[in-house]
Parts: structure tokens; C-alpha cells; sequence
């Protein structure tokens, strides 16, 4: 049974045009996700403002627990803001590399790719920090990073739309405390990152794993 306003959407529309749009979106949408990818080097081309404002907006549509829109992001774009990152990385930079080692021991070219990427994070243009909008309580934790989470993607998503590579980095969080405190003091904690910035490379197709989904 389709939802009331569901069906007054059909008969505004009529059945055939609603199901051609509705068609049309999905695979649109579809191309996105299946075509969305991480992007580790850039071109170093600014993000014109305008562009980072429709990435934002699209991020606070995403769904979230009790409707607490939970997030708050900061989009840096200034060298010294950036270079700020940059440093505060730096410092975390050995324990990552160990950690990094005794995931991939088999394969060391990944550990030297992601610490030339996290040096300078592929010299993006942008970085977008992504804060709980204030400290939440630990029953509603779990929520809030959850809806933080989907708000991401949608950024990420938007992203492509706009002809922009993004790569969401948890490392940021490494350096949690020191960006909390220079970038959003009077919020709740760092939950992740996306740089942003025009592709300078092509990125290859990741096979799915399989197994992940049942149907019962």
C-alpha cells in the first residue's frame, strides 16, 4: 500500500510521468553511489564558495536519530588554516605508520600511498571537519555519529554531482583535540572529515564484497 501522499503525488502527476521521473532519478542516483570514489590527489584548484555552500546544504538533508540534526561542519579553505591541519597530523604521523605496518605487512606500497596522502592530503582544496553540533549524552552517542555519518555521504555524493573528488578521512580525528579547540571550541567532538577538490587522477573501481546482505 503506498503512502497517502505518496499516491496524491501519482495522480498529480499521472501514474506514467511518476513512474518515468521516478525511473530516471534512481538511475541517476545509482550512477552516483556506484560511481562515487575516493580521490587521494587533486589538482589544488579552489572549491568556488558557492559550490562548498550546495555541498553543506546537502549534508544537513541527510536523516537523522530523533531528528536532532546533530552536526556541525567547517569547511577550511585558507593555506594556513590547512597548513594548521597539516602540522597537527604530523605529530601523529609515527604511531599511524606503526599501525598501518601491522595491517598491511604483506603490502608496503599501501602504507607509503596513505602517509604521502595524509601529509598533505592530496593537495586538496578544502577540508571539511565534521563536529557533533554540542557534547550529547552517552545514550544518545551512538545516534548522533550515526546521523553525522549519513550526513557525510550526502556530502560526498553532492560532491560528485558537482564534478568534485572527496575522500572521507577518519585520521583527522587523530589530531581531535587540537582541532576541536582552534575550529569549533563550543561544539561537541570531531567524528570525521571529507577533503574536497578537483581529480588529478583516476581512481579504480573497488570490488564489492560479497556476503555482506541477506533477505529474509
Amino acid at each position: 500500500m503506498r503512502p497517502a501522499a505518496l499516491e496524491r503525488g501519482i495522480s498529480s502527476l499521472g501514474a506514467g510521468r511518476f513512474s518515468e521521473r521516478t525511473k530516471e532519478a534512481s538511475m541517476e542516483l545509482m550512477d552516483a553511489i556506484k560511481g562515487r570514489r575516493s580521490i587521494r590527489k587533486f589538482t589544488g584548484e579552489p572549491v568556488a564558495r558557492e559550490t562548498i555552500e550546495h555541498l553543506l546544504e546537502a549534508a544537513t538533508w541527510a536523516p537523522s536519530g530523533q531528528n536532532l540534526q546533530p552536526w556541525y561542519f567547517v569547511a577550511l579553505t585558507q593555506k594556513e588554516d590547512l597548513a594548521f591541519v597539516f602540522s597537527e597530523l604530523g605529530t601523529t604521523a609515527f604511531s599511524h605508520r606503526k599501525e598501518l605496518e601491522a595491517r598491511f605487512k604483506n603490502n608496503p606500497e599501501i602504507v607509503e600511498e596513505t602517509m604521502e596522502f595524509v601529509s598533505a592530503m592530496g593537495g586538496a582544496s578544502t577540508i571539511v571537519l565534521a563536529f557533533l553540533h554540542k557534547p550529547y549524552s552517552e545514550d544518545l552517542l551512538p545516534s548522533c555519529i550515526e546521523s553525522v555519518a549519513a550526513a557525510m555521504e550526502n556530502l560526498c555524493l553532492a560532491a560528485y554531482e558537482q564534478g568534485l573528488g572527496s575522500c572521507w578521512v577518519e585520521v583527522v580525528c587523530r589530531a581531535g583535540d587540537a582541532l576541536h579547540e582552534r575550529f569549533a571550541p563550543d561544539k561537541g567532538k570531531l567524528v570525521g572529515g571529507i577533503v574536497l577538490g578537483y581529480p588529478d587522477m583516476e581512481a579504480r573501481p573497488i570490488k564489492r564484497k560479497e556476503g555482506r546482505y541477506e533477505i529474509r
